[in-house]
């Protein structure tokens, strides 16, 4: 006979129907009853494995014209204790060290899909299924804090859980978001679905995941594994995974996906993770050549284990020590074909001589300013009525360029220079190759601490002497005079930020004049 147990769920009558306003995706929302079950079995996989069971098995079925979508598995199942936690808000599991750590996924995308579900489970030799229903609305306008769970004798052999969603609010009613949510699966759970331990059925799709094939060049498959550490905010950070290059590039393929135990919580097709400072714009080689998965276990997660916590400057930090650790990958990712074939002219050994000579210039520099920091003044007013003008001018223009395509090749140089008594900054030069109609790009960190420079050696100006080395040399000083005249520049400006238009001039002939005149 069944018997029916009642379950005091304070205070989720109060709050449940909240759920289906989060900011859920279909395949996140999905992912959290695919957690689920999986989870179940890896945390009992050497129990059922006793009893030969080597794998589970995870079937998900929406119905359109029913309305309907179920979850159902052959995991470990729930006996009464957890088949509470499961339909209860503030009920966190025992360990929080699994995909499951909130406790929280159940329940928050069921809701999120539909107004009334239901939840029947059995563990495995247990003899109890249980069975319970949350019907949103009627908890709400009766304001009920408590369900039934109805408990009936089963067979010991059987074990799983089946989710039942009614009523569903978040439809998903056309082919293409079937197609992307199978798609965004399989590269999720890519890890588990090779394994060999987990099936996932969409519908009648048995979901799998092809591994990318990776580029051949010079006698090398470009595949390296990654393992590194760095500290922010007094904790340390891992992580650890591969980079390669794909061997057939697509955008679509290209990028980082980023994980947390075992599955993925940033990637997938067109959804890879790609920081600007490591792929630059979108048309770039780079962002349809560079490939990699890294694990971040000591990432905090948001709740939808959709993306990571990390607001703080954790991301920066992140991709600054990443950028450090796959540099050579970058620039190998940067070329096409063609320039692979030219690399020697871009070659390490150029790169380092470059630096060589340019060092000696950029301490000279740094003597400079720091002996005569106060050497210019605004002695003359500023007109500012054609300002906002001209910046939103500048600022169309600096758009313009920054979405053509640019290739860079050869390694980063960087100078530590010092702009006064007080300021030092890193200057980190590097050459570029493409179309594009500047001669110089300029950027800067957050923090202000570092300017990047990247030189296009291919604008018409410079290509007739692009392959004389000692021409290179000349050009990178000049380049550094002039975005170190910048900075210089920016400390001389008024209260309101505006800058004398001579000031640079000024500043760049006192260069060339104390240093490149020695």
């Amino acid at each position: 006979m069944a018997k029916i147990t009642e379950l005091n769920i304070q205070p989720q009558a109060g709050v449940i129907g909240v759920f289906s306003r989060l900011n859920y995706k279909p395949w996140y929302a999905i992912a959290e009853f695919v957690d689920n079950s999986t989870q179940s079995f890896y945390s009992h996989e050497k129990e059922l494995s006793e009893h030969g069971i080597s794998k589970v098995s995870i079937h998900i079925n929406y119905d359109f014209e029913k309305d309907t979508l179920v979850i159902k598995d052959d995991a470990f199942g729930m006996e009464i204790d957890d088949f509470s936690r499961a339909v209860k808000v503030d009920s966190p599991p025992e360990t929080n060290d699994g995909r499951n750590e909130f406790g929280m996924g159940l329940k928050t995308a069921a809701s999120w899909f539909g107004n009334y579900w239901s939840v029947e489970s059995t563990q495995f030799g247990s003899t109890n299924k249980y069975y319970t229903e949350i019907n949103i609305q009627e908890l709400r306008d009766k304001k009920l804090n408590s369900i039934d769970i109805i408990s009936v004798d089963c067979n010991p052999e059987e074990h799983g859980t089946t989710i039942t969603i009614n009523n569903i609010t978040k439809r998903i009613d056309a082919a293409r978001t079937k197609g992307k949510i199978i798609q965004l699966l399989e590269s999720m759970y890519r890890r588990d679905l090779n394994s060999g331990k987990v099936n996932i059925w969409f519908n009648d799709v048995l979901l799998h995941f092809d591994e990318y094939k990776c580029l051949e060049f010079r006698d090398i498959t470009w595949r390296k594994n990654i393992d590194f550490s760095f500290t922010h905010n007094d904790l340390s950070h891992r992580v650890h995974g591969f980079v390669g290059i794909l061997s057939n590039g697509g955008f679509g393929r290209a990028g980082f996906a980023l994980f947390r135990r075992g599955r993925v919580v940033i990637g997938g097709e067109d959804q890879n993770y790609k920081p600007f400072r490591i792929f630059q714009q979108a048309q770039s080689t780079i962002a349809h050549k560079l490939f990699g998965e890294f694990d971040l276990e000591d990432f905090p997660v948001n709740q939808a284990k959709d993306g990571f916590v990390w607001d703080d400057g954790l991301e920066d930090a992140f991709v600054e020590n990443l950028k450090e650790n796959i540099q050579e990958y970058i620039n190998i990712a940067r070329m096409t074909n063609k320039e692979r074939a030219k690399e020697e002219e871009f070659s390490d050994e150029v790169s380092e001589k470059i630096h060589d000579k340019v060092q000696d210039f950029t301490d000279s520099l740094s003597d400079c300013n720091s002996l005569a920091a106060d050497s210019i003044t605004i002695n003359e007013s500023l007109d500012t009525t054609k300002h906002n003008d001209v910046e939103k001018a500048y600022e169309e223009y600096l758009n313009a360029t920054n979405n053509e395509e640019e290739i860079s090749v050869g390694n980063e140089r960087k100078y530590s220079i010092q702009i006064n008594e007080v300021i030092t900054k890193d200057f980190v030069v590097a050459w570029s190759i493409g179309n594009k109609t500047y001669w110089i790009n300029k950027e800067e960190s957050e923090d202000g601490n570092t300017v990047f420079v990247t030189i296009n050696i291919n604008h018409p100006f410079f290509k007739p002497y692009s392959n004389n080395e000692d021409f290179k040399v000349v050009l990178e000083k000049f380049v550094i005079s002039f975005v170190v005249a910048e900075e210089q520049a920016k400390l001389t400006s008024d209260k309101e930020g505006y800058i004398r238009a001579s000031t640079i001039r000024h500043k760049m002939n006192e260069y060339l004049s104390k240093v490149l005149g020695e």
